[in-house]
């Protein structure tokens, strides 16, 4: 070996000593020097090429490297490297072609084959990547990385449920492939499967405690499974070593969120969007956290931004209807009010069905089939527009949930009510509830739909009643709406409670009779509320299966305090008020902020706090209740 020779190889391995240290910018400076003796050689070249990659540059790496190619074309080691610059310079095809001849070199050496089937997958040819890694998984059933890569691809396709086998044959060949986990948790949650998904995800985070990654998807499993508490925790514990990442403070923002503290999601989503100016789910979370803690005109323009960068976003879309109807602004939260998921749920699930958003011109005598879309309270709510399309001189027909037919039956608008079961009717035009008002241009805020309850149910009650105890008569609920793990995407107000503490505390001492009505109680809770209040509370929780007795009941009770549920919008029906309490974020029927709703007239809100306190509100609520109820044994 001559002397030049001797010096560059030399030079080189100090250079991969530096490289090996993570010392990248020393490492090339003595490539450098290697090349500057001998700028042909094939490793010094594609050594440099491989550190420019790792420091970021990766149009240089491209250079160099195919430079080292064009010296020594047989090495296979070179065009893979080449395939990953080429992959980080966003030029997929080049990569694949790299990737396919480093597999012409090296036929037994599976990653290659792996690396060229990623670049289909990265091209939108999923399936025909799919192809590829099934055969390299049964040319190499061995190779961890093929039934890896095989299950990020199924995953893409939303066959989870294969993803979930593939990553899991993964592990079995290389139990510390923390990547396998960390998708196969992903796959999992998508199951809804969060128990499980938690565990991978756990088991993730064990093996790289430095990633931001397993965190992230710990904390989403966590709210998920309803564990707000613990998803702060991990978020909280992991953003000092990963300020920067604009995920770690979404979720953290959306576990505040859920645990009603709105101030800290405020903080944490203001943070995303610092950290991410560029992202459009940063941005709208910010705009949205403030428009719901009270200050839209600085929020909206927030969410503008957002739709700016993600204008066909359904998620927001969606939400951006509940805000303007929480604002009091109808016509533009009805025009948006068409990406809400339940429409979208039902378009889906009914393709052959032709739904309309506008009315037939010229309406008497036409025929306008309603169909139900959402809950019950929902349908509830919707019907208060039939009135307008009636007095238009539509004839009308209901599909209606079987538990509220019978009701609905007694409503004048409503020439015809049928079970949701029964066969749609001809008609010229089938509207979604959700949709009349926008298809009425509603402007206004009609009343709630009128029910009359029927007499053998009211002297039913009134005995019931009678027997428990004196009046006044006070029906109680606490908790309603969509689980905690049930729930997705920005707006977080389908699940709606309220600590029992509060409650029971606000109840306690009032004159008459307390009536627990809360739907699918929890062991305890009703005997746990009696306790706190003091007294007795009577257990009618199982009238919520008999929509008729409930009506009934809240045509009857003096007062009626509880989260939104249908129960209130009964008592609406039935010509009564309310006491509401409404968690954070509101439910835009409830208004963005106020008192009182002009959805529901009469009824009394009591607010949680932005920073998640219910003191203040269910404090005012023991104020009102003494002032109206007196004390227990005064007059």
């Amino acid at each position: 070996m001559d002397k030049k020779l001797s010096a560059v190889q030399g030079l080189i391995e100090a250079g991969l000593r530096e490289h090996r240290a993570g010392r990248l910018a020393e490492a090339t400076t003595v490539y450098e020097q290697a090349l500057a003796i001998q700028p042909r050689h094939p490793d010094a070249l594609h050594l440099a090429g491989v550190a420019a990659l790792q420091a970021g540059d990766a149009e240089r790496a491209v250079v160099l490297i195919q430079q080292a190619i064009e010296v020594q074309p047989e090495n296979p080691g070179f065009h893979a490297n080449l395939a990953q610059a080429c992959l980080a310079s966003r030029r997929p095809a080049e990569a694949r072609a790299a990737f396919r001849r480093a597999v012409s070199l090296a036929p037994r050496e599976p990653q290659f084959a792996v690396g060229a089937a990623n670049c289909l997958a990265m091209q939108g040819s999923v399936a025909e990547a799919e192809r590829e890694l099934r055969a390299v998984a049964r040319r190499h059933a061995g190779y961890a990385l093929a039934w890896f890569n095989l299950g990020n691809v199924l995953a893409e396709q939303g066959r989870h449920q294969e993803a979930a086998a593939a990553h899991r044959r993964a592990i079995r060949l290389e139990p510390t492939l923390a990547d396998a986990h960390n998708n196969l948790g992903r796959s999992l949650q998508a199951l809804g499967r969060f128990e499980e998904a938690e565990q991978e995800y756990r088991r993730c985070v064990a093996l790289q405690p430095d990633s931001a990654t397993g965190p992230c998807n710990l904390a989403s499993a966590l709210i998920d499974r309803g564990r707000f508490a613990e998803a702060v925790a991990v978020c909280r514990q992991t953003l000092p070593r990963h300020a920067g990442f604009a995920e770690l403070h979404l979720l953290l923002g959306s576990a505040c969120t859920h645990q009603g503290d709105l101030a800290s999601a405020l903080d944490a989503f203001r943070a995303a969007a610092n950290v991410a100016p560029g992202n459009p789910r940063a941005l709208w979370a910010y705009g949205y956290a403030l428009i719901r803690t009270g200050r839209d005109t600085e929020g909206l323009p927030w969410l503008k931004q957002a739709l700016e960068l993600q204008p066909d976003s359904t998620e927001f879309r969606s939400a951006l209807s509940t805000i303007y109807l929480s604002l009091g602004e109808l016509q533009a939260g009805w025009t948006e009010f068409e990406w809400r998921s339940a429409r979208r749920d039902f378009v889906a699930d009914n393709p052959a069905l032709r739904l309309a958003r506008e009315l037939p011109e010229n309406l008497p005598g036409r025929t306008i089939c309603l169909l139900r879309e959402q809950g019950l309270g929902d349908e509830l709510f919707f019907l208060r527009f039939a009135a307008a399309l009636k007095a238009r001189g539509a004839q009308l027909t209901y599909c209606a949930h079987s538990k509220i037919a019978g009701m609905l039956a007694r409503v004048p608008a409503l020439d015809r009510v049928i079970d949701r079961d029964d066969p749609l009717p001809a008609a010229d035009a089938m509207l979604l509830a959700g949709d009349l008002p926008h298809a009425l241009g509603a402007s206004d805020f009609p009343p709630p739909l009128a029910l009359v309850p029927l007499p053998q149910q009211l002297e039913a009650m009134k005995l019931r009643l009678a027997a428990l105890g004196p009046p006044p008569y006070l029906g109680l609920t606490w908790r309603a709406g969509t689980a905690p793990e049930q729930q997705r995407g920005i707006d977080w107000v389908l699940h709606k409670s309220i600590p029992l503490e509060g409650l029971g505390v606000a109840v306690r001492g009032l004159n008459g009779t307390l009536v627990a009505l809360q739907r699918f109680p929890k062991a305890g809770e009703v005997e746990r509320l009696a306790a706190l209040a003091g007294r007795p509370v009577h257990d009618l929780t199982a009238l919520n299966e008999d929509l008729e007795a409930i009506l009934a009941l809240m045509a009857l009770l003096d007062d009626y305090i509880g989260v939104s549920n249908t129960n209130m919008h009964l008592r609406a029906g039935a010509g009564r008020t309310a006491k509401v309490l409404v968690p954070q974020p509101p439910e835009w029927r409830w208004m963005a902020s106020g008192n009182e709703s002009p959805w529901f007239p009469g009824f009394r809100i009591y607010r949680q706090q932005p920073d998640g306190d219910w003191t203040p509100a269910t404090d005012r609520l023991a104020q009102d209740l003494s002032a109206k109820h007196g004390a227990a044994g005064t007059t």
